[in-house]
């Protein structure tokens, strides 16, 4: 393919005619037998197209380009740094995108460019404690949720500390097996004094009833953290067992 007759096409072609036509160009860059130089022009040609008005065009990049570790890097960065829908695809996916990319976007991006990140199938703990410093609840909890996401004590308890009254948050994080304690603790807690608060303002319940509500609720959550962290060890321990 001659770069200058395909950008010389493109500019009469509809956007649909381009998003087709550049989507066939990265299928072949990725799989096809195509020479050096070939590979060079079909490379400068989607380079090009980067700058394209329309977003079908630049999307059929993202898309085709999303799950390949063949992908040229200067491409799948540029895409990443899109309008949100197409960068999502990529920063969602993309194997070529580092931990320091992914950072970056995050922390420019708004919620749906953390969620894609956190979407991801690894989420290194590095990026999760990034995340757990910028992202929004949305996004946090579905990092979460993700149990492709390695997330450190210290992140748990960022995130507990910034959004840890928010509802899916709380609830994906007490569903994660790998929870510290203390984190499982101070969620609990925040919750029952919650509650208390509410009750007593609305003049429920006494505030000496309130306060032992609390008090039962810290030890029955305790008891609940210890129980699955002794499940979780005797399990594991089979599992080695049966691995032998």
């Amino acid at each position: 393919m001659i770069i200058g007759q395909f950008l010389l096409w493109a500019r009469t072609a509809t956007p649909g005619q381009r998003a087709e036509a550049v989507g066939a160009l990265a299928r072949a860059y990725l799989y096809s037998d195509l020479s050096p130089d070939e590979r060079w022009e079909a490379e400068t040609a989607m380079t090009a197209l980067l700058d394209d008005p329309s977003p079908l065009v630049r999307r059929a990049l993202a898309e085709a380009f999303a799950y390949a570790s063949g992908a040229p890097r200067h491409l799948v960065v540029a895409l990443a740094n899109d309008q949100n829908d197409i960068a999502a695809l990529v920063l969602s996916r993309s194997p070529v995108l580092s931990d320091a990319d992914l950072v970056d976007c995050a922390a420019l991006g708004g919620e749906l460019i953390q969620t894609a990140v956190a979407l991801r199938p690894r989420v290194s703990l590095g990026v999760s404690a990034a995340l757990a410093e910028i992202a929004a609840p949305g996004a946090l909890a579905v990092l979460a949720a993700n149990e492709g996401a390695e997330i450190g004590a210290s992140s748990f308890a960022r995130i507990v500390a910034r959004h840890g009254g928010n509802p899916g948050v709380r609830g994906a994080l007490l569903a994660r097996s790998d929870l510290p304690l203390a984190t499982r603790q101070a969620i609990a807690v925040a919750l029952s004094e919650s509650l208390s608060s509410f009750v007593l303002d609305c003049g429920w319940l006494s505030r000496e009833r309130a306060e032992r509500i609390v008090r039962e609720s810290r030890e029955k959550a305790t008891l609940a953290g210890r129980m699955c962290a002794d499940w979780s060890s005797t399990c594991g321990g089979r599992g080695s067992s049966r691995r032998r």
